[in-house]
């Protein structure tokens, strides 16, 4: 496929460039555009609205306040000021982005209308590897055109960067900052410059722009996971008592309780180095070249120290349950509680680069762009995980004899895992907080307490490659009310692989197991078998304010880890395995998936005028083939053999396959036509309207051939996969916009949309039973045969549903107030949201609340505020955004709701900025993100169900910057 690229398309190209610039053109007309000279909000925003109004289909746009000045330090954060448009945030800074409820991998990002490759698993652009320094604005385009790249059902994100040419002379500008988050308490530096000069009487332009970043953020969070029920008149599970709030009995009824309550509290650390560089000759004045190549590096690691307390298991007393069904306190017969570790870091490297060529010759334009870019990246996830226990235990009397399987008569018989006692209890509250409240016998906050337990370490190693090529044709016509035809050709080849690597086994060593005696092999078991671990390992989290928004009587100090590498170093001592954290080939979690579209496309632009308005349009098609393979590997279930009486879930003694080399290729192609016309009545009112047929293309890791089986036991098989067969999805929208532009620079607008979905993608289960007979025992205890019951989970196409809303957007100015009053301005937008997907699979489950037929990640109502101020030397700006809960997923993770609907509840955040210009060359600021110390929250089904309550704190910037 690369050498097919090579030897055909790129000789092409350089052949066409080569004629293309060596054409004598025709000098253009003057524009008579008033330039504007972008310098502060005010400014900012005049050219935003400027930008919007001459859109060729409906648009909101964000400038740079200066040369290397975004409004905000992230670019999602900047979006995010948009009408209908929302952000997701990762450790409280914005990262990916959802527009008119369609999120992250509904919305294609550009940069320089270039596909970006990314460093995630799918095709989700996430902004915190892109710096705002180094940006010149942003364009959202929501109505699509025949002339713009498909893969945007949500929206067509252009980020831009700057081209000297279009600022001919010197300019500089640079910054230096100091961060601060109020909860790490760490200082950290940030620094930008770019620099751009044109020469050669301006034919030849050069900027060159570097920003580094370091930050120390750090997260506390709560919540409780692997939610599940039991039946209240089941006393085998629950002995109870078991009462409602107002002390009436309970007997019947789905008891819903969280299966670990968790507290972490978590540091991590940030290092980003970006690098811009866009060069420009102006050959004549009818030609013009550019290249440009952004460059980012990432580093971001994330250590979190805290706990686990099982409530998972049987032995529930005094159980108080709320009206919606939910255990909301109970206590138990303890468990270890397990120590919670875990390290998360991604490091990421990016590049993208671009050649482009515009020819004016007479009327016709030709433009030509080739595009390559590249993201490699390795996403590092660990998991240490010992048991807390009660350390007053006699360890020294073993549960078992020296051959590892004979019980020890002299055992104390109140003891469990020789790790704790009868008496040990567990109790949970979670009345009247969004934090379990925990008491136990049990120590969380002494070394002495810790006992080796289950470790895992693993990492996706992921790499993307995009490769594009475009050639796009003008000609200017006088046809009725065609004024021009657009044409066009592009082609992109695209492979994304990810290699995933993880460690042989958390508990021993596989190969000492397999060689020596079982009593060996426990011996060097670290899981459930109360190995000790040297105490100096091991501090105590004490007087560092964890979670100290909240109230309540929950772990607030417990054990840390210092230095991983001495916990790591213990564990090995205890396995007699000193490398056991070396990673392994997972082939069945291996996949690589290539990608090459042909697009042809023709538009046709009019305008024309009547006595009540002019007006301006286009329309046209895109026509779109796809060709996608998947290599991977999948496993395959061999044989069973029942495992009677077993423990609980019915063992089965199953023969997998090895991992089986497999490849699976699938083509599609679309035709997307589209129109937009806008209406200009004159005096500054627009009218604007357009309708179009859009895709988005599968998740690239939804259409591998992987197939791998989770879990194998009579009462619970489950294999999951790809599917490399997947269709895209497909939309047909509409969108309507009326529009007000002043002179002074105020603008409003009202606009309605709708999206009808005709194609969509669903996690798909379904069942098979046709393949193993397995031995059962009835309830007499007599075997019989039944058939194995399989449950398959992967991607699949369906019918989907309906997207409708309006939006509403206002920017005023306060220029006819006397003095300085006369600086100030507002800027705000409303955006109603609401879905209708009657094909969705109907969750019926006693006390669950059904999640409706709307759209994942969709909020209801969305607004965001704006007061700004502009005068003379200072500018200053206040902002609150806000979302209404959403649906995050309609059957939640493991760690989360564990398969109920799982929701993030209302978040609204308040930012400030200031700045002061010391003269015309130098500028002080200050800012502060989260300025109220908001928190995110997510829930399982109902409020009360809390699944993860964190605080990323305040951030902190003061830093001055200097322009020449």
């Amino acid at each position: 496929m690369k050498n097919t690229f090579k030897t055909r398309v790129l000789p092409v190209a350089l052949a066409i460039s080569s004629a293309l610039s060596s054409q004598q053109g025709f000098a253009q007309e003057a524009d008579n555009t008033e330039v504007i000279q972008v310098s502060g909000i005010r400014s900012s925003l005049i050219e935003s609205m400027d930008l919007k109004k001459n859109a060729s289909s409906i648009q909101d746009s964000i400038v740079a306040e200066d040369i290397g000045k975004f409004p905000d330090q992230n670019v999602a954060e900047s979006l995010q000021r948009i009408t209908g448009v929302m952000i997701d945030r990762t450790n409280g800074e914005g990262s990916k982005v959802t527009v008119r409820g369609f999120g992250p991998k509904f919305n294609s990002v550009h940069l320089n209308d270039r596909v970006i490759a990314t460093t995630d698993v799918g095709r989700e652009f996430d902004f915190q590897s892109l710096p705002s320094e180094l940006i010149s604005g942003a364009d959202v385009i929501k109505a699509s055109r025949a002339n713009i790249s498909e893969g945007s059902v949500g929206a067509y994100i252009n980020v831009r960067t700057a081209r000297p040419l279009d600022k001919p002379g010197f300019q500089a500008a640079g910054s230096v900052n100091s961060k601060y988050n109020d909860l790490s308490e760490e200082f950290d530096p940030k620094i930008s410059a770019i620099v751009s000069n044109t020469f050669a009487d301006d034919t030849i332009g050069v900027l060159f722009g570097i920003s580094k970043l370091d930050i120390t953020n750090r997260i506390d969070s709560a919540g409780a996971n692997r939610w599940a029920f039991f039946d209240a008149a089941d006393t085998a599970f629950a002995p109870g008592p078991i009462t409602d709030e107002s002390g009436n009995e309970v007997t019947s009824g789905n008891i819903w309780f969280p299966g670990r309550a968790w507290y972490s509290m978590d540091t991590e650390t940030r290092d980003r180095k970006s690098a811009n560089l866009t060069l420009q000759w102006a050959q004549n004045d009818d030609v013009v070249h550019t290249f440009d190549l952004l460059y980012s590096e990432l580093d971001r690691s994330a250590f979190g120290n805290g706990l686990q307390v099982p409530t998972q298991r049987d032995g529930f007393t005094d159980v108080v349950v709320s009206q919606y069904g939910t255990a909301l306190a109970a206590t138990k017969a303890a468990s270890p509680i397990d120590g919670r570790f875990q390290v998360e870091g991604q490091k990421s490297e990016q590049i993208a680069t671009g050649f482009n060529t515009i020819v004016y010759k007479g009327a016709w334009t030709f433009e030509l762009d080739l595009a390559y870019s590249k993201a490699d990246s390795v996403a590092h996830r660990g998991a240490y995980i010992p048991h807390i226990v009660n350390h007053n235990v006699d360890q020294s009397v073993p549960e078992f004899l020296s051959d590892g399987v004979t019980a020890n008569p002299d055992y104390r018989p109140d003891q469990k895992l020789g790790l704790i006692v009868g008496e040990d209890y567990i109790r949970y509250d979670s009345r009247n907080s969004d934090v379990i409240n925990v008491e136990s016998t049990i120590d969380w906050a002494n070394p002495a307490s810790i006992r080796a337990h289950w470790n895992n370490v693993a990492e996706d190693v992921l790499k993307d490659e995009v490769k594009a090529f475009k050639f796009d044709a003008s000609y200017e016509v006088e046809y009725g009310a065609i004024t021009s035809i657009d044409a066009g050709i592009a082609l992109s080849q695209r492979e994304k692989s990810r290699e995933a690597l993880q460690i042989a086994n958390g508990c021993f060593d596989v190969g000492q197991f397999a060689g020596g005696t079982e009593a060996n092999a426990a011996n060097a078991n670290t899981c459930n078998s109360g190995l000790d671990l040297p105490d100096d390992i091991f501090a105590i989290n004490s007087n560092n304010g964890f979670m100290s928004d909240v109230a309540g009587d929950f772990p607030r100090d417990f054990v840390l880890i210092p230095k991983l590498d001495a916990f790591i170093d213990g564990i090995g001592e205890l396995r007699n395995q000193p490398d056991w954290d070396t990673l392994e080939p997972r082939p069945n979690n291996t996949v690589s998936n290539s990608e090459d579209s042909t697009a042809l496309y023709v538009q046709l632009n009019m305008e024309g005028e009547t006595d009540a308005f002019s007006w301006t349009g286009n329309a046209g098609f895109r026509y779109v083939e796809t060709d996608v393979k998947s290599i991977g590997n999948a496993v395959e279930l061999l044989s069973v053999v029942s495992v009677l009486g077993g423990s609980e879930g019915g063992l089965i003694d199953a023969t997998l396959s090895e991992p089986s080399f497999l490849t699976k290729s699938n083509d599609y192609s679309n035709v997307l036509p589209s129109a937009n016309v806008s209406l200009d009545f004159g005096d500054g009112y627009f009218l604007k309207a357009g309708a179009a047929k859009v895709i988005t293309r599968p998740a690239i890791e939804d259409v591998g051939v992987n197939r791998s089986f989770n879990y194998v036991r009579s009462t619970d098989t489950r294999q999951s996969g790809g599917n490399p067969f997947l269709t895209p999805y497909e939309a047909t929208q509409f969108d309507l916009s009326l529009e007000y532009y002043a002179d002074n620079g105020d603008a409003y607008s009202l606009a309605i949309f709708r999206k009808d979905i005709g194609t969509y993608i669903s996690t798909i289960t379904y069942q098979r039973s046709d393949r193993f007979m397995i031995d059962k025992l009835d309830a007499d205890g007599n075997i019989y045969q039944a058939p194995l019951v399989e449950s398959i989970t992967e991607k699949g196409n369906r019918e989907g549903g309906t997207v409708n809303g309006f939006e509403v957007a206002a920017l005023h100015y306060f220029d006819y107030l006397p003095g300085y009053l006369s600086g100030f301005g507002i800027q705000a937008n409303y955006t109603v949201t609401d879905s209708s997907d009657d094909n969705v699979d109907t969750f019926l489950q006693e006390n669950v609340m059904a999640p409706g037929n709307g759209l994942e990640g969709l909020s209801k109502n969305a607004y965001n505020v704006i007061a700004f101020y502009d005068k003379d030397e200072f500018q200053a700006r206040i902002a609150y955004n806000w979302r209404e809960r959403f649906l995050e997923y309609r059957q939640g993770p493991t760690l989360g709701s564990n398969g109920i609907p799982q929701h993030v509840e209302d978040y609204g955040q308040y930012d400030f900025s200031a700045s002061y210009d010391i003269n015309e060359n130098v500028t002080v600021n200050a800012e502060v993100i989260n300025l109220t110390n908001e928190s995110n929250l997510r829930f399982a089904d109902v409020r009360e169900r809390v699944v993860n309550l964190a605080y990323s704190g305040r951030r902190y910037q003061i830093g001055v910057s200097a322009k020449f």
